[in-house]
Formats: C-alpha cells, sequence, structure tokens
C-alpha cells in the first residue's frame, strides 16, 4: 500500500507506489490521447461527500489512479492487441481541475510522443499497445510542491498472468492527498472541486465512465484515510525496532571487537 503524507505548510506529498519490473514494450501508433476537449459539466448537484475532514482536523482529497484495458479480439493487429487507458481521476469522478493545474504521463519511449501533459480533466490517456510496462504520473498542483507528487502505475492488461479476457481489465489505486492547515486558496480549490466531471460527446473518457468503480461514501473513504493511517503508523513502530534492533546489534558486535585481543592474547599463553 502506498500512501501520502503532509508537511506543515499544508503542501502535500505522495510517496512513491512500490515498482514492478517492466514488461514488453508497446508500439507506439500515434494514437488518439486526451486533451483539452474534456469539460466539466456545472450543472450536476454537489457531491455531498466533499470535502472530507477527518477526526484531526486534516483536509482530505481523495483521487484514484489507474487502468483500463481491452483486448481487441484475435483479428487485432499483433502490436494493437489492447486498447488501454491511464488516468488520474477524483475518487468519485469529481472534477479536479480547480486543484490540479496539470499531471504529466510519461509513458514507455517507444510511444510517439512519449510525455503526454494533460492541463483539464479528464486527465486522461488512451492508446494502442501490446505489452506492460510502468507509467510515470506526475502531478502537479496550482498551489503545491514545485517538483509535483510522483507516482508509478503498472499497466495492467491481463487479468491473469498471459491470459486474455474479454471483459475490461480495471487497476485502480486508491490514493489521498493530505493538507495540514491549507491555505484559504486551497480550500476554494478543493471545494470547487465540488462536481462531477462529464467529458464532452464524443470524447473518449465517455467509454472509460461506466467501467469505473460506483462511487465511495464518506464514510467508506474516512475508514481507508484512518485504515492507512493506522498502517503508516504501524509501519513507523516497526522501523523504530528495527532501528533499535540493529543500535543494538552495533554495540554487541563492538563488545566482541574489544574482547578480542585478550582472548587471543590468553590463546597464546
Amino acid at each position: 500500500m502506498n500512501g501520502t503524507i503532509d508537511n506543515k505548510d499544508g503542501a502535500p506529498h505522495t510517496m512513491d507506489v512500490e515498482k514492478s519490473a517492466p514488461g514488453n514494450d508497446s508500439l507506439a501508433n500515434g494514437g488518439n490521447f486526451s486533451s483539452s476537449s474534456g469539460d466539466a459539466d456545472p450543472s450536476p448537484p454537489p457531491n455531498a461527500v466533499w470535502p472530507i475532514k477527518d477526526s484531526d482536523g486534516y483536509v482530505v482529497v481523495p483521487f484514484t489512479y489507474g487502468s483500463i484495458a481491452l483486448w481487441q479480439g484475435k483479428r487485432a493487429p499483433e502490436f494493437q492487441t489492447f486498447r488501454w487507458h491511464v488516468y488520474v481521476r477524483g475518487a468519485n469522478n469529481e472534477d479536479l481541475s480547480p486543484l490540479i493545474d496539470r499531471v504529466v504521463f510519461q509513458l514507455h519511449p517507444s510511444f510517439n510522443n512519449p510525455t503526454r501533459v494533460l492541463d483539464q480533466a479528464p486527465f486522461h490517456v488512451t492508446e494502442l499497445g501490446w505489452g506492460e510496462f510502468d507509467v510515470g504520473i506526475r502531478i502537479h498542483l496550482h498551489e503545491g510542491p514545485e517538483q509535483g507528487i510522483e507516482l508509478r502505475l503498472p499497466l495492467k492488461l491481463f487479468s491473469k498472468v498471459g491470459e486474455l479476457s474479454k471483459r475490461p481489465v480495471v487497476s485502480e489505486r486508491l490514493d489521498e492527498l493530505v493538507f495540514n492547515r491549507p491555505s484559504e486558496t486551497v480550500m476554494q480549490q478543493i471545494r470547487l472541486c465540488n462536481r462531477r466531471l462529464a467529458a464532452a460527446p464524443g470524447h473518449a473518457w465517455s467509454a472509460v465512465e461506466p467501467l469505473l468503480a460506483p462511487p465511495s461514501t464518506q464514510e467508506e473513504l474516512l475508514r481507508m484515510h484512518a485504515a492507512r493511517r493506522r498502517v503508516q503508523a504501524e509501519m513507523e513502530l516497526i522501523r523504530e525496532e528495527v532501528e533499535g534492533l540493529d543500535r543494538e546489534m552495533a554495540r554487541m558486535t563492538d563488545e566482541v571487537r574489544a574482547l578480542e585481543p585478550a582472548v587471543a592474547k590468553k590463546e597464546r599463553v
């Protein structure tokens, strides 16, 4: 499980997720990918789970990043056997544009234009290919760390290793931006995310949205947030315990080394 940590100036940070071994390269065919053609529809009613504040006063913005792969069938060209999508979205498909300035997707270098920069939701790239690889994702906030928030997403094409599926293969990860005492500017940006994303007619995202996981309730999101913080706290305790054992091991090693000359002298006698 990957998690988020916050710093004292209110800017969020996200720890890198675990990396998986790169798979086969995908064929670059210059396929369609999303740009600024997706617009958020301001007409839907406000999302009741937004924004979220936990019991400690932290402001939590849950988001999801993931991939969806669709096998193109036996007649598909050899190097275009999958139509896949990678994306960053609000946990309940909210429009995060007021908070997120841009999302940079780094594809395998065998693709044409492997660096895709999206400055408007939906933050989404779609391509045709045949192999799995790690997609680099960097999220830049309007008010956040200059270097952005870095994620790694293993593109998943198969439901099981090497097994083709006629059903979409969906792989998602829930994460969160955690703000400690955010500024009023950032709070206003978060409040403006309180609307669902609606892609323009004909946009590729329109085909993706029906395949996404159902919306989560505020209670579910808070439970997941609390569970993540518990896991992080437990990991910190384990880390401290391991460091203590390492120190004890080093102390005992030093003591043994200090005794070695006396032992050697006694053996010579």
